[in-house]
């Protein structure tokens, strides 16, 4: 994700350095995440030391290295974590303006922290998996219809 959250750290950019380092582990990861396989991992430094990993935190690891090596700004924001109304705007990439409107008309649910209204990142999530449902029903239609007119 690369909205900068203000949850106590800034997106981690990696350096150059850390990129080249970012690119080959995910390289060496990505085929297990992409068979969906849970993972010993042995520290090379410690031999006595391996570390199980679970599939889908490799898929996150995996997913994370990746931005990383393609220099990407990355957060990781906790489900539970409160966002303002700008962060929810650069999240939906729309106005902050147009983001008090939903909230306004109830469509994502809120608090209000003084004067300041604050939005869970879950109830973000299920907004935006009811939106992003909405606009494919709403294509389907228009597919449905340009056949039905045969048009190209």
């Amino acid at each position: 994700m690369s909205v900068p959250f203000d949850q106590g750290q800034e997106p981690l950019i990696a350096t150059n350095e850390e990129a080249l380092v970012a690119r080959e582990a995910a390289a060496k990861l990505k085929p297990f995440a992409d068979a969906k396989a849970d993972l010993n991992v042995r520290v090379v430094e410690r031999a006595d030391i391996v570390v199980p990993l679970p599939a889908r935190a490799l898929r996150l690891i995996t997913d994370v290295l990746t931005a990383m090596a393609e220099r990407q700004p990355v957060s990781l924001v906790p489900y539970t974590a409160e966002l303002t109304t700008q962060q929810v705007a650069e999240f939906l990439n729309v106005s902050r303006p147009y983001v008090v409107g939903l909230i306004d008309k109830d469509e994502i649910p809120h608090r209000m922290v003084g004067t300041h209204r604050r939005v869970l990142m879950s109830d973000l999530i299920a907004y935006k998996k009811k939106s992003d449902a909405k606009r494919r029903a709403a294509i389907g239609k228009l597919v449905a219809e340009a056949q039905k007119l045969g048009l190209p």
